[in-house]
């Protein structure tokens, strides 16, 4: 046997750690010389290891009778090495009919499924994959031809934690090793005739672009995209890391589909690390894996500058986002009509605190001298003109026909269309506190005051009203 490439795999295997001694392995083998490899060369290190193998194959009916021979091929290859050998049969085409997405992404999902389904059933370990190092690098420009950020471009990595996890003991061997390794050992394996349609963008990459850069612009272009790749992966790992630590000091509250982010805290950290705690957060609620493109991200963070301190979207019909002042939900369900707050109407201890339950609500009031003179309102205080009010005050729920004279603008305003045009979703208007006298509204709670009771050059005392933590 051919040791060096042997060698080469086994300090691969042992760098990343990607066996342990007594693991039972499925070998994922279609039959092709990647694949086939693989498995003869976990063969030649079984002994040391202590493995267990077992075959699998999904014959995904693209090829009509060359699929069912190359899935009669890998059977008699587990026969021959006296191996078991699990074979399923799904009619990718007839799926590919009802999903989104290109042939070759179903056929992938589902032989992924597939993988993922047996390995449970049969209790292994690991997965083994035969992607090679001619893989890695057309994955890489293929990614990057198509634009992706350092998650996309630091392409596959070794090992994948899953359940069970995913291994590639050939990711750092090229295939021209590959095929010298099996011509030496006498090894037959099949060759996929769709491996040459132009139609494919991989197969382009591989038969013309590769071939091109390696002649005109650099004769390792394989070796440099493998190290870019692998350079990569590394910073994504680092960056995943670092991403959770940021999250954490951000985490205000978490639930199985839900959580809620500091965005005070958030907005000090660099945009890279937005967009990648962003995503992590967004991750964290989906039951299922859900990819948050560039263009969502910028969304989001695009949505989150805005002054409103209130507002919610959707990124998808089980994905929703909703901003209050100072905080960001991110949950899998749709706020409805009876999550509104209950109606409800308290008088304000003036000076004092005053609770409402409804809404886990504390505020405190107080009079102060002009001397300590502050802006009108920020998002968690406001300021009044005391002499100008009418007592008492009271916190309650918005009535119908409510309306007032926002801070800054010229006129009165439906409260309705105020909400409106600060962009508040339906099912939170019911929600936002008012505080207001008999008549009229002096501050709706968080967003703006009334202009009539803004301090001016003339007042000659304060009300402070502000929330309590």
């Amino acid at each position: 046997m051919k040791q060096s490439l042997v060698l080469t795999v086994q300090k691969f295997i042992n760098n990343y750690a990607l066996l342990e001694e007594g693991d039972k392995i499925l070998v994922a083998v279609s039959g092709g010389p990647d694949s086939v490899a693989l498995l003869h060369l976990l063969l030649a290190l079984q002994k040391k290891y202590a493995l267990t193998l077992v075959l699998a194959h999904l014959e995904h009916g693209i090829r009509g009778e060359e699929s069912k021979k190359q899935a009669s091929f890998v059977h008699q290859l587990g026969e021959r090495l006296g191996l078991n050998c699990i074979i399923h049969h799904i009619d990718v085409p007839r799926l590919h009919k009802t999903n989104k997405g290109s042939l070759e992404e179903t056929a992938r999902v589902a032989r992924y499924r597939f993988l993922q389904e047996t390995a449970h059933t049969i209790r292994a370990d690991k997965i083994a994959l035969g992607h090679t190092a001619n893989d890695q690098a057309e994955t890489l420009l293929m990614r990057l031809l198509r634009g992706a950020g350092i998650d996309g471009l630091s392409a596959m990595r070794p090992k994948r934690e899953k359940n069970p996890a995913l291994i590639r003991p050939l990711l750092n061997s090229f295939r021209r090793e590959i095929l010298a390794f099996l011509d030496d050992q006498n090894i037959a394996f099949c060759l996929d005739s769709t491996n040459r349609e132009l139609t494919c963008l991989r197969n382009k990459i591989r038969l013309q672009l590769i071939p091109l850069l390696g002649k005109e612009y650099n004769p390792q272009i394989l070796s440099t995209l493998l190290r870019t790749a692998s350079i990569l992966g590394e910073e994504k790992e680092w960056m995943t890391f670092e991403v959770k630590k940021n999250l954490q000091k951000c985490l205000l509250q978490i639930n199985k589909n839900s959580l809620c982010l500091n965005l005070h805290t958030f907005s000090f950290f660099p945009l890279a690390l937005q967009r990648e705690v962003l995503r992590q957060a967004i991750q964290h609620v989906r039951s299922s894996p859900y990819k948050i493109d560039f263009t969502k991200v910028s969304l989001v963070l695009q949505w989150l500058k805005q002054k409103q301190p209130w507002g919610m979207i959707s990124l998808s019909p089980t994905l929703h986002l909703r901003k209050h002042p100072g905080k960001l939900w991110i949950g899998g369900e749709k706020p409805d009509a009876q999550s509104r707050a209950k109606i409800f109407s308290y008088q304000i201890n003036i000076p004092g605190e005053t609770q409402v339950p409804e809404l886990n609500l504390r505020i405190s009031t107080e009079i102060i001298e002009t001397s300590a003179r502050s802006k009108n309102f920020d998002h968690e205080k406001a300021y009044l003109d005391f002499d100008r009010l009418s007592l008492p005050l009271y916190i309650r729920t918005r009535k119908a026909g409510d309306r007032f004279q926002p801070f800054g603008l010229q006129g009165t305003k439906k409260l309705k269309k105020f909400f409106i045009d600060a962009k508040i979703p339906r099912e939170k208007r019911g929600g936002i506190p008012i505080i207001a006298s008999e008549k009229e509204i002096v501050w709706v709670l968080g967003m703006r005051i009334a202009d009539q009771f803004k301090v001016m050059q003339k007042t000659k005392k304060i009300l402070l009203i502000k929330k309590v933590d």
